[in-house]
């Protein structure tokens, strides 16, 4: 009879553990489920939000909502501007800020200084010039999760824009003229990549653009004493750049 109810005790407590194993697994399953990176404004109770969703919180958790940079490199004038005028180094800075890991709003400000040598008649006007570009725009990033390791780690963009193009110009010798400023509107195209080099908080890249602009002399001849079409031109850029990671 003791051997019967032994036998009947144990079989009962096989039968309990057989029936609390599911849960017992399914607690385990659950803890263990990978959640992501949590939300930096708070942790949610639940990570039911979509891959992409899942994607951007994490992109704003690793610091990519606001960017502060400085930029170094060459510009240069086209057409027959770019004739005239000698390349110049332009400097400058910029702030971006991040709607998505796709979409971010780049504003900027950059400084060059330059030399025209223009010829009116038989004289040589050697004009100081200055540019400083206000420009405000978008860039798109491209989504590189499938793409080879060369391309994702280069973090490829394109940029377009527009702004004013302030422009000062100084005779420094020839024709006795007082300095003549203008303000002109214009627009940009290009693009570039950024290349993670300090714990994705410093990012160096590079930025190619070419700024449509319109110069109000694009068409001045001066009296035709100069070819009608010098003054007219744009502006390209290409620059080395420094990002911060806020």
């Amino acid at each position: 009879m003791v051997k019967a109810r032994s036998s009947l005790s144990l079989i009962t407590a096989l039968f309990l553990i057989f029936l609390a194993s599911p849960i017992i697994v399914k607690a385990e399953s659950q803890g263990n489920d990978y959640k992501g990176i949590t939300d930096p404004f708070g942790d949610p109770s639940n990570y039911e939000f979509s891959e992409d969703e899942k994607e951007d919180k994490e992109f704003f958790h690793l610091g990519r909502y606001l960017m502060l940079g400085v930029d170094l490199g060459l510009g240069l004038y086209t057409g027959g501007l770019g004739k005239i005028t000698t390349p110049g180094f332009l400097v400058g800075g910029k702030l971006l800020y991040f709607f998505d890991k796709s979409i971010a709003f780049e504003g900027a400000i950059h400084y060059t200084r330059q030399t025209k040598t223009l010829t009116i008649g038989t004289v040589d006007n050697i004009i100081d010039t200055t540019l400083v570009p206000i420009t405000a725009g978008f860039r798109y990033y491209f989504e590189t999760k499938n793409a080879p390791k060369a391309i994702a780690v280069a973090n490829p963009y394109l940029a377009a824009g527009g702004g004013v193009y302030m422009r000062s110009e100084t005779v420094l010798a020839g024709t006795d003229a007082a300095p003549a400023s203008t303000n002109s509107f214009g627009g940009y195209l290009g693009g570039g990549a950024e290349f993670n080099i300090y714990r994705k908080h410093i990012y160096l890249g590079v930025d190619i653009r070419y700024h449509l602009v319109f110069f109000p002399d694009e068409d001045d001849t001066y009296d035709d004493q100069v070819e009608p079409g010098t003054n007219s031109g744009d502006y390209f850029s290409t620059l080395l750049t420094l990002t911060f990671n806020f």
